[in-house]
């Protein structure tokens, strides 16, 4: 392994397995070796490369740092070396700034002016600096003169207001001040509530008819996060405004951070990702989701031209200068937006690069990734460049995420230039015993590659057995092919060993293998919970505690029906949907005696819950035969899976109720209901409780 001056943390994988594995840890943020700005002084042989993001302002180019349209506070004195969405200060005009977040100002209403004379106008407008120059509509056409501000992001808005010349600003040379709005409605809109094509539906929130000041403030109170202003003259009163003013509070509610790209040096594994985080407010209100992707050069945009004058002109991503390399950035910005006569090559699109970066993953789970365990990362590898992002999002001004630090492990050198993997059968049965083989096909072509000699595999629940490993070689001879012993248990037989099976997966241990285009079969067999089911791969290195994970694809021909198009990781199981939620349940007794002579003293159950989308409420309640609920045993959210003692003690009835007394001998009724957003259902079982 690399010698790095990386902090080195213990972690526990996937599973509860009991190798505990040292990793190369990257930190960024607090403590760390990156800071969120960038600055990798602290990391040696890494480095930054400040991210590029496509412009809020002008979507034919892009825009390089971290902060899109600068929402993000990287030196919050409360909050030192975390980065923490802006906040609105006290007396600031929001209404400056539209045109750093990419909002605007217009008057679509105006036909008796340039554009320049009005963009002029309107600039003045809302500029912070006193002009003399103001939006007059003083002639014909007054009625229904239309201001529209759009602050570029959702704001917390407390107050509006407008006014002529020469009220808030001194300005004796224009003495306009009688001529103030005298009947208006202000319209508003939260920037959510829009038509099909994006467009704000207005929600009328003041009408005046006989307005009186001259210096009008419309108190938005209580405050609430606006996007959208509209001022509508109602008269055809002549009038003026000097300047159109928004103030506000709280924190930005929609902020995104964009990480610097991260170049290892050379191609890296990624591990397990975490975070310290705090909340500030109401947790209920807000939502920080982090995602992450990895790629084999330092842009994951993809610049294009086009040739000037063609109708339906092909996208080329190649530099002009060079054609062997891609387009760059400083070369796309020395082309016109628009090609003239003299030109041949203009912009184009700015895509992302899904050829040589993955596209984002979707949000990780916060509760996994602040946790000690961690979460792994989905984004592939062995790659070199590694980015993330993060999404602040808030439902009260008041309320927010702070992030402190993020961390991710990392193992270099591969394994493997690359594992792939793929799952047989794909559509089974539900909460049926089913015999899967899962195939892992080596690349290994690059000189200093480690190879592998165990592996770990997410399935789901507990896996019923674990019958046999084969090693293939390229030739397709056999180099490994093992039947277990003992299938159920963590177990030793020579070379090759079952070192874990977990309530969601396993690991099993075997020779190393290091050949190129080699396979690796597992077969086992497993029940399937729900829709769908990825069963997650995993390669390890032990004594290098050196890991790498699998991409999906087709490994091998596993049966006549494996075709090589649908060769994948995934499996389903549709008829999952049409049944009950809650599948078998086993029972370690149907007659108990709490009796306290040693013999079956107590009452212990195992159920599955299937099909469950995110998080269900479980119950499990005990009733006597009139129906009566004697004791509530469980009461929480859960997922698919196999719920038993192992997992919840509270699973366990000694006969007692809710008061902790002995209830009489007789028949009960176990019942499991299970709540989730789709569909609920439950079950009952009888059971016998005598002395």
């Amino acid at each position: 392994m690399r010698n790095m001056s990386i902090t080195l943390l213990l972690f526990v994988f996937l599973l509860p397995v009991s190798l505990v594995e040292a990793r190369e840890i990257l930190l960024i943020g607090q403590d760390g070796q990156i800071d969120w700005e960038g600055d990798a002084s602290g990391a040696a042989g890494i480095e930054t490369i400040q991210p590029e993001y496509r412009s809020p302002i002008d979507p034919s180019t892009t825009e390089i740092g971290t902060s899109p349209i600068n929402l993000i506070n990287f030196s919050n004195l409360q909050f030192p070396e975390s980065i923490v969405p802006r906040q609105v200060q006290e007396g600031q005009n929001i209404a400056a700034e539209v045109g750093q977040r990419g909002g605007r100002i217009r008057a679509p209403t105006v036909f008796d002016l340039t554009e320049n004379q009005l963009n002029n106008i309107l600039a003045n407008l809302i500029s912070p600096d006193p002009s003399g120059i103001a939006f007059e509509r003083k002639g014909r056409d007054v009625l229904g003169t239309l201001i529209e501000l759009d602050l570029g992001t959702r704001i917390g808005v407390n107050q509006i207001r407008f006014f002529p010349r020469n009220t808030v600003f001194d300005a004796p040379t224009t003495p306009f001040q009688e001529d103030f709005l005298k009947t208006f409605e202000l319209q508003v809109n939260d920037g959510e509530v829009l038509t099909e094509a994006g467009n704000p539906i207005w929600e009328s929130f003041v009408v005046r008819d006989n307005n009186t000041e001259p210096v009008t403030v419309i108190e938005v109170d209580p405050p609430r996060f606006l996007r959208f202003i509209r001022l509508r003259a109602t008269s055809g009163i002549p009038f003026e405004v000097e300047k159109l003013q928004v103030f506000g509070e709280g924190f930005f509610p929609t902020v995104q951070y964009i990480s610097p790209i991260i170049d290892m040096g050379t191609a890296a594994n990624w591990g397990l990702l975490r975070w310290v985080q705090e909340i500030v407010g109401d947790a209920s209100q807000v939502e920080m989701q982090v995602r992450t992707r990895s790629g084999i050069d330092a842009s994951p945009l993809q610049y294009n031209r086009k040739r000037v004058g063609l109708a339906e002109a092909e996208d080329i991503s190649t530099s002009v200068d060079n054609p062997n390399e891609p387009l760059g950035r400083r070369e796309y910005l020395r082309l016109p937006v628009q090609g003239g006569q003299s030109d041949i090559w203009e912009r184009s699109s700015i895509p992302d690069d899904l050829e040589n970066w993955s596209p984002w993953t979707p949000p990780y789970n916060a509760a996994e990734a602040t946790s000690e365990a961690g979460t792994v990362v989905l984004s592939p590898g062995p790659r070199r460049y590694f980015q993330f992002r993060v999404d602040f999002l808030s439902q009260e001004l008041n309320s927010t995420h702070i992030l402190k630090q993020l961390s991710y492990e990392f193992t270099t050198p591969p394994l493997a230039d690359e594992l792939v993997g793929e799952i047989f059968p794909r559509e089974v049965a539900a909460a049926t015993d089913v015999a899967f083989v899962y195939a892992v096909r080596t690349r290994m072509e690059s000189d200093d590659l480690q190879g592998f000699d165990a592996f770990e595999l997410v399935t789901g629940n507990k896996v019923s057995r674990i019958e046999r490993i084969e090693i293939l070689g390229a030739d397709g001879q056999a180099l490994l092919d093992h039947t277990f012993t003992v299938q159920d248990a963590v177990t030793e037989e020579g070379e090759v060993a079952i070192t874990e099976i977990g309530e969601r997966g396993f690991a099993v241990r075997f020779p190393l293998v290091r050949e190129h285009d080699a396979v690796l079969k597992i077969h086992f067999i497993n029940r399937v919970l729900s829709y769908s089911t990825t069963f997650e791969g995993r390669a390890l290195l032990l004594a290098e505690d050196a890991f790498q994970g699998v991409n999906s694809g087709d490994a091998t021909q596993l049966d006549e029906a494996d075709l090589e198009l649908r060769s994948d990781s995934t499996v389903l199981s549709p008829a999952v949907n049409s049944g009950d939620l809650v599948g078998s349940i086993n029972f370690n007794t149907q007659t108990f005696t709490p009796n306290g002579d040693g013999a079956d003293e107590g009452l212990e159950r195992e159920f599955e819950i299937l099909a469950v989308v995110g998080a269900a409420q479980i119950t499990v309640d005990i009733h006597d035969l009139t129906g009566r609920r004697v004791r509530r045993l469980f009461d929480q959210e859960g997922e698919n899976g196999v719920y038993n003692r192992a997992r919840f003690a509270e699973l366990a009835w000694d006969g007692t109720d809710k008061e902790g007394d002995v209830v009489s001998p007789g028949l009960y009724l176990v019942r499991i209901e299970v709540a989730g957003d789709a569909r609920s259902s439950g079950n009952a079982r009888v059971v016998a409780l005598v002395y």
